[in-house]
């Protein structure tokens, strides 16, 4: 999907696919950013961080207990940052929103926007759009994360933000088959 967004030149979409499968933001989060926060003028930051008050329970009561997230931008988001900032450079303002819409003004798509692009881009690529959703991106951070640990909860736990690993659990999908061969593989 990433590849047919980038020939379709459609570099916004591809953008907000790669940020979200290369941070594991949620939707609220990524469409938070501003180009402050991926550009610095010239070239794409080596981190995103994202402000306490723009993360879940962030502006809430319990608040106090939300800490700003950083991470770490890998190749593939630096460069995709890269090729959307080159293509739209007026819109690039260190305060203007990264996702953009011609409705919004300057102002950030919302939920449903980011939503129906998203399952719009399946649709175009031949995948259904039955179990994709915005937060499937999360989902599938967690799930490269998980793989890339070793299969440790507790890191996978901490960098996604969790605060519990009974949460980030849920997020680890497996099939039958899978645990059909697990059993398979122990010695008798």
């Amino acid at each position: 999907m990433v590849e047919f967004l980038a020939t379709a030149g459609r570099h916004r979409d591809r953008l907000l696919l790669v940020l979200g499968c290369a941070t594991g933001y949620r939707i609220t989060e990524l469409l938070s950013l501003k180009w402050e926060q991926l550009w610095d003028g010239t070239a794409a930051r080596s981190e995103v961080q994202v402000a306490r008050r723009n993360l879940k329970g962030g502006q809430g009561p319990r608040c106090r207990s939300v800490r700003s997230r950083r991470v770490p931008l890998n190749e593939r988001a630096r460069a995709a940052i890269e090729a959307y900032a080159k293509e739209v450079p007026h819109l690039t303002a260190a305060e203007a929103a990264v996702f953009q819409t011609g409705r919004s003004q300057g102002g950030a798509m919302n939920r449903s926007q980011a939503f129906r692009m998203l399952t719009g881009a399946a649709v175009d690529c031949g995948v259904g759009r039955g179990r994709l959703s915005t937060h499937t991106l999360r989902k599938t951070f967690v799930a490269r994360v998980y793989a890339a640990s070793g299969h440790d909860l507790i890191k996978t736990q901490r960098i996604v933000g969790h605060s519990s690993p009974l949460t980030t659990a849920r997020y680890l999908e497996t099939d039958q088959d899978e645990l059909d061969e697990l059993v398979r593989s122990l010695a008798a």
